[in-house]
């Protein structure tokens, strides 16, 4: 454990931890929400959380649409007030939206409506139209939800899915997954990724440094010394669950400044979101996504160690594993590690198959290596 937390490997995996922060996962948590209208339905959650609880219901979807309606009035006012409204002919909010449909290449118009939402930024013509997405998903929920997210026809377990949700009533759950979900997946791979690279340089040099300074050929000679390696391999899983352990700690934490607190209860599976196979709140997705990076980064230290374990140099070490990162690398960009591995549009046979693989392979690999070395001929 000594030779795996070397003040120099702690410095060096500090630098590159914060490179990477700053790259990759430092935006999604300075910057959230993103802009507009990412904010606009952010604080319009938040308002439903506030004001309806974790569901809403037939009266209180009534009643946000009052709330709309009052917010209309209020533009239209708005609109009335305005000359530059008026010399267009322009009297009511729904006007302003129609010939926005109807002339959108008319200059005055596109100009008008940019200096409104842009320059000004009236709140009014930002919020409207998100609660009225939000008022059209739930009154054709039953229709459109669900469907959306795949790129083709759905199969009968999905379709059975959908309608399992929606006959539950939990698709009524009020979880805005953009910009809330949508930013946990993002910087949920982008921690995922830097956990690995961590990894990877923490735990690779662990049998070379044997090979560096010819060690084999003693430990060989005694059964102490054939012993030595699984006292490693379980050196180096410790360490990959203390580093992995500490920076989800620090990673995770930094996250939580996102004020995402009031939707750890929401349901997942929600009309003004995505369709997973299983009912999980907020808070249990986020669980058992770091349950999954636990499984990847423990999977991936057993191949560090057994590549350490057969090459002699960095340079084999760095041929080897730089396929292996690649492959996991573009899983977890894709998303199917580990932040959607519980979608609906992710097949859990397909699923359950890759992470099979990534812990039987790793175990069986490592397994022999143990066997050899307590075997193996010194001569050989």
């Amino acid at each position: 454990m000594k030779k795996i937390f070397h003040p120099v490997m702690l410095l060096i995996c500090l630098l590159i931890n914060l490179l990477m922060y700053y790259i990759f996962i430092d935006f999604d948590i300075s910057v959230f929400p993103n802009g507009r209208p990412a904010t606009d339905m952010y604080n319009i959650g938040i308002e439903m959380v506030d004001k309806y609880g974790h569901e809403l219901d037939e009266n209180e979807l009534k009643d946000f649409t009052k709330v709309l309606q009052q917010e209309i009035k209020k533009a239209d006012k708005y609109i009335q007030a305005d000359k530059e409204f008026s010399n267009l002919g322009i009297t009511s909010y729904r006007e302003f939206i129609d010939m926005r449909k109807e002339n959108q290449e008319n200059p005055e118009i596109e100009l008008l409506s940019s200096k409104i939402m842009f320059d000004k930024e009236i709140d009014l013509f930002w919020k409207i139209p998100q609660r009225e997405n939000v008022i059209e998903k739930m009154e054709f929920v039953n229709e459109r939800y669900g469907y959306s997210d795949l790129v083709q026809l759905p199969t009968s377990k999905q379709d059975q899915r959908i309608q399992e949700i929606i006959q539950s009533g939990k698709v009524n759950a009020i979880f805005p997954s953009y910009p809330v979900e949508y930013n946990f997946q993002t910087i949920s791979q982008s921690i995922a990724i830097t956990i690995l690279v961590s990894v990877i340089f923490m735990i690779s040099p662990i049998f070379i440094r044997d090979y560096k300074n010819n060690m084999f050929g003693l430990q060989y000679s005694s059964k102490i010394g054939r012993g030595l390696v699984l006292k490693k391999v379980t050196a180096g899983m410790l360490a990959t669950f203390i580093i992995t352990t500490f920076l989800i700690i620090v990673y995770y934490g930094l996250y939580s400044t996102n004020d995402i607190g009031m939707f750890l209860e929401s349901e997942i599976n929600s009309f003004m979101g995505t369709v997973y196979w299983y009912d999980f709140s907020f808070l249990q997705l986020i669980i058992m996504t770091i349950l999954l990076t636990y499984v990847i980064t423990l999977s991936l230290s057993l191949l560090a160690i057994f590549v350490s374990s057969i090459c002699k140099n960095y340079i084999s070490i760095i041929g080897i594993q730089l396929p292996l990162f690649a492959v996991l690398y573009w899983l977890i960009k894709k998303r199917v590690l580990p932040v959607e591995a519980f979608h609906l549009t992710s097949s859990q046979w397909e699923i359950g198959m890759i992470y099979s693989i990534m812990i039987i392979i790793p175990i069986s690999v490592i397994g022999w290596i143990v066997r050899n070395r307590q075997t193996k001929d010194i001569l050989e």
